[in-house]
């Protein structure tokens, strides 16, 4: 057996709760900030409130109904990372800030799979037993603007399907990664919120969806949305050794 991993210190930012934009605000500052030298490693876990929209960095916004969204009072906010459209209505977020000096590959697949560990060891505290998808490129032809239903190397899947999806940016050598995981199947609402040529074209790219991802409760979790932050900070603290600064 070869030396333990020395111990890493790293912070955990309360819980908040917040719209899309001060919640992708924030995640943008803190990759700001994470190309300082004294920038320490951060964790966090957030809801949207009120409920929103995001889309990835150069995703389309005509794939967005933005009359549907504004009568459903659902807030469209742009994520700083690439990716497609998430409904963040009762759905568990986390985010991770890495700075430039740590150790995570340059291979945006490779960082992938090293920040996994994090994902799946929580997972499996709750006794789900999730794999990092193989695939390399992304692949958005079926996504219909759903990122659920896209594939990319980036997926955690359970029993073939999607349960975790994350995307990544890099600034400076800093490093932002950001996921979701969406406890309840709000897909019938999800695609009242995007924008297609006809009724049979939204209804196929909605049956598509189903079938590539699957939500948290579908799965088997019962629990609160704070078990499920409590088993992301374990998850994390065992793959990398944190020690948790106050």
């Amino acid at each position: 057996m070869g030396p333990s991993k020395p111990q890493e210190n790293w912070r955990l930012l309360s819980p908040i709760s917040d719209s899309g934009d001060a919640n992708m605000t924030l995640d943008s500052a803190l990759l700001k900030s994470a190309s300082s030298i004294d920038f320490i490693p951060t964790l966090r876990f957030f809801r949207f409130h009120p409920p929103a929209l995001t889309v990835g960095r150069f995703q389309d916004l005509a794939e967005i109904d933005f009359d549907a969204c504004r009568k459903k009072g659902i807030q469209v906010a742009r994520r700083p990372t690439g990716g497609k459209g998430i409904l963040h209505l009762d759905d568990f977020t986390y985010s991770v800030v890495l700075p430039a000096r740590s150790d995570l590959p340059e291979n945006v697949l490779e960082a992938y799979a090293v920040l996994s560990r994090g994902i799946i060891l929580a997972l499996q505290s709750l006794g789900l037993d999730t794999i990092l998808a193989t695939s390399g490129n992304a692949t958005y032809k079926k996504a219909g603007g759903a990122c659920f239903a896209a594939t990319t190397g980036a997926d955690i899947k359970y029993q073939g399907r999607k349960i975790c999806g994350s995307a990544q940016l890099r600034r400076h050598g800093a490093l932002l990664q950001h996921g979701t995981i969406l406890l309840e199947d709000r897909s019938r609402m999800f695609f009242e919120l995007m924008s297609f040529k006809n009724d049979n074209l939204k209804e196929q790219a909605r049956k598509e969806y189903e079938a590539a991802y699957i939500p948290l409760r579908t799965a088997g979790f019962n629990g609160s949305w704070e078990d499920l932050a409590h088993a992301f900070q374990q998850g994390f603290s065992k793959a990398f050794n944190i020690q948790w600064l106050p």
